[in-house]
């Protein structure tokens, strides 16, 4: 199985991530995207996954989610800089998980960077989008490293307006998840997705 239950080892945050920063403080709000930075502040491995917890704060308030990866991936874009779909593509890769009431609030601040109203509940569902691996090198999440998904979330619907396309980067070594907007047309999908509408 793809994310294995067994035993996991559990590493203890580190002092810098026990400080949570503003989602939106390291965003660079040239072209209009709001992109959030969410502190690792727990991390568990199992037999084939990392889970990691993201968190942060918008306006005060503590706001997070759970992310679980693969530990092991193989590279998307070869060494002339070209997409390999053959290898790059993986299903059941990433999984999104609630934590309670900061992924909530986590919702509720999307809404409102994105300027679309929302339920402010995140899906008990599990969410697993497709993933594309951006990386010229191969996934070791055991490693530090900064690696580079986009994920397509709904992309077996037949509904077009349930399709969403998001940019997913995972910084090992300074502890950092970053969800980052691929098209502002994808706002509203990606607030339903996130609460099961």
């Amino acid at each position: 199985m793809l994310f294995g239950c067994g035993q996991g080892q559990q590493k203890s945050p580190n002092e810098n991530s026990k400080h949570l920063y503003e989602i939106t403080s390291r965003t660079d709000t040239s072209e209009g995207f709001s992109d959030i930075f969410l502190s690792i502040t727990n991390e568990v491995k199992t037999d084939t996954s990392h889970i990691y917890i993201g968190q942060g704060l918008y306006k005060n308030k503590t706001v997070g989610l759970k992310v679980e990866i693969k530990s092991n991936l193989p590279a998307g874009i070869t060494s002339n800089g070209e997409l390999n779909p053959n290898a790059g593509v993986a299903w059941n890769a990433v999984r999104f998980i609630s934590i309670g009431q900061e992924s909530d609030s986590l919702v509720s601040a999307l809404a409102q960077l994105y300027s679309e109203p929302a339920e402010t509940v995140f899906t008990k569902d599990v969410l697993t989008p497709t993933l594309f691996s951006l990386n010229q090198q191969d996934v070791q999440l055991d490693k530090p490293g900064y690696y580079k998904f986009k994920l397509f979330f709904n992309d077996e619907s037949d509904d077009e307006n349930k399709y969403a396309e998001m940019f997913l980067n995972i910084n090992t070594e300074q502890r950092i998840i970053e969800l980052h907007e691929k098209d502002h047309d994808y706002r509203k999908p990606l607030l339903n997705t996130f609460t099961g509408r």
